[in-house]
């Protein structure tokens, strides 16, 4: 049992690194958020100010602990993800907007409930900028 165990914590290293900085750069990302959204800032704008924290933590846990980048931490690269990034922010944003404008869920767990598919989106572009040739 233990070395299965091990020989699965292995295989998936990436994707298990991934979930735990991906959950350390949520609770940024909401930590954020909440705390804009208590001052009564417009929730969008909250949600893009909590997503510029996010993504400057998310960027160097990621090329570090996720994907062993060997790329020197490079403007090129920081460009490269926060243009992958943008794609989610506005998916995020597009989302948000239906649920809380249009569906009238609350924001708080809007933001929660569209979390699930940025995560997603955001791993796969993640590995489109850190692991593509030449890196």
């Amino acid at each position: 049992m233990k070395q299965t165990l091990q020989t699965l914590l292995r295989r998936y290293r990436e994707q298990w690194s991934y979930l735990i900085v991906g959950g350390c750069t949520t609770l940024v990302n909401y930590a954020v958020f909440f705390l804009l959204d208590r001052t009564g800032l417009y929730y969008q704008l909250s949600n893009v100010l909590a997503w510029v924290c996010a993504v400057i933590f998310a960027y160097f846990a990621n090329g570090r602990w996720v994907y062993r980048s060997v790329a020197r931490r490079g403007w090129r690269e920081a460009g490269s993800f926060a243009l992958s990034r943008l794609f989610s922010l506005g998916l995020e944003s597009l989302l948000l907007h239906l649920l809380v404008d249009l569906a009238q869920v609350h924001q708080l767990a809007a933001k929660l409930l569209v979390a699930v598919v940025v995560v997603v989106v955001n791993y796969i572009t993640g590995r489109i900028v850190y692991l593509r040739k030449g890196a």
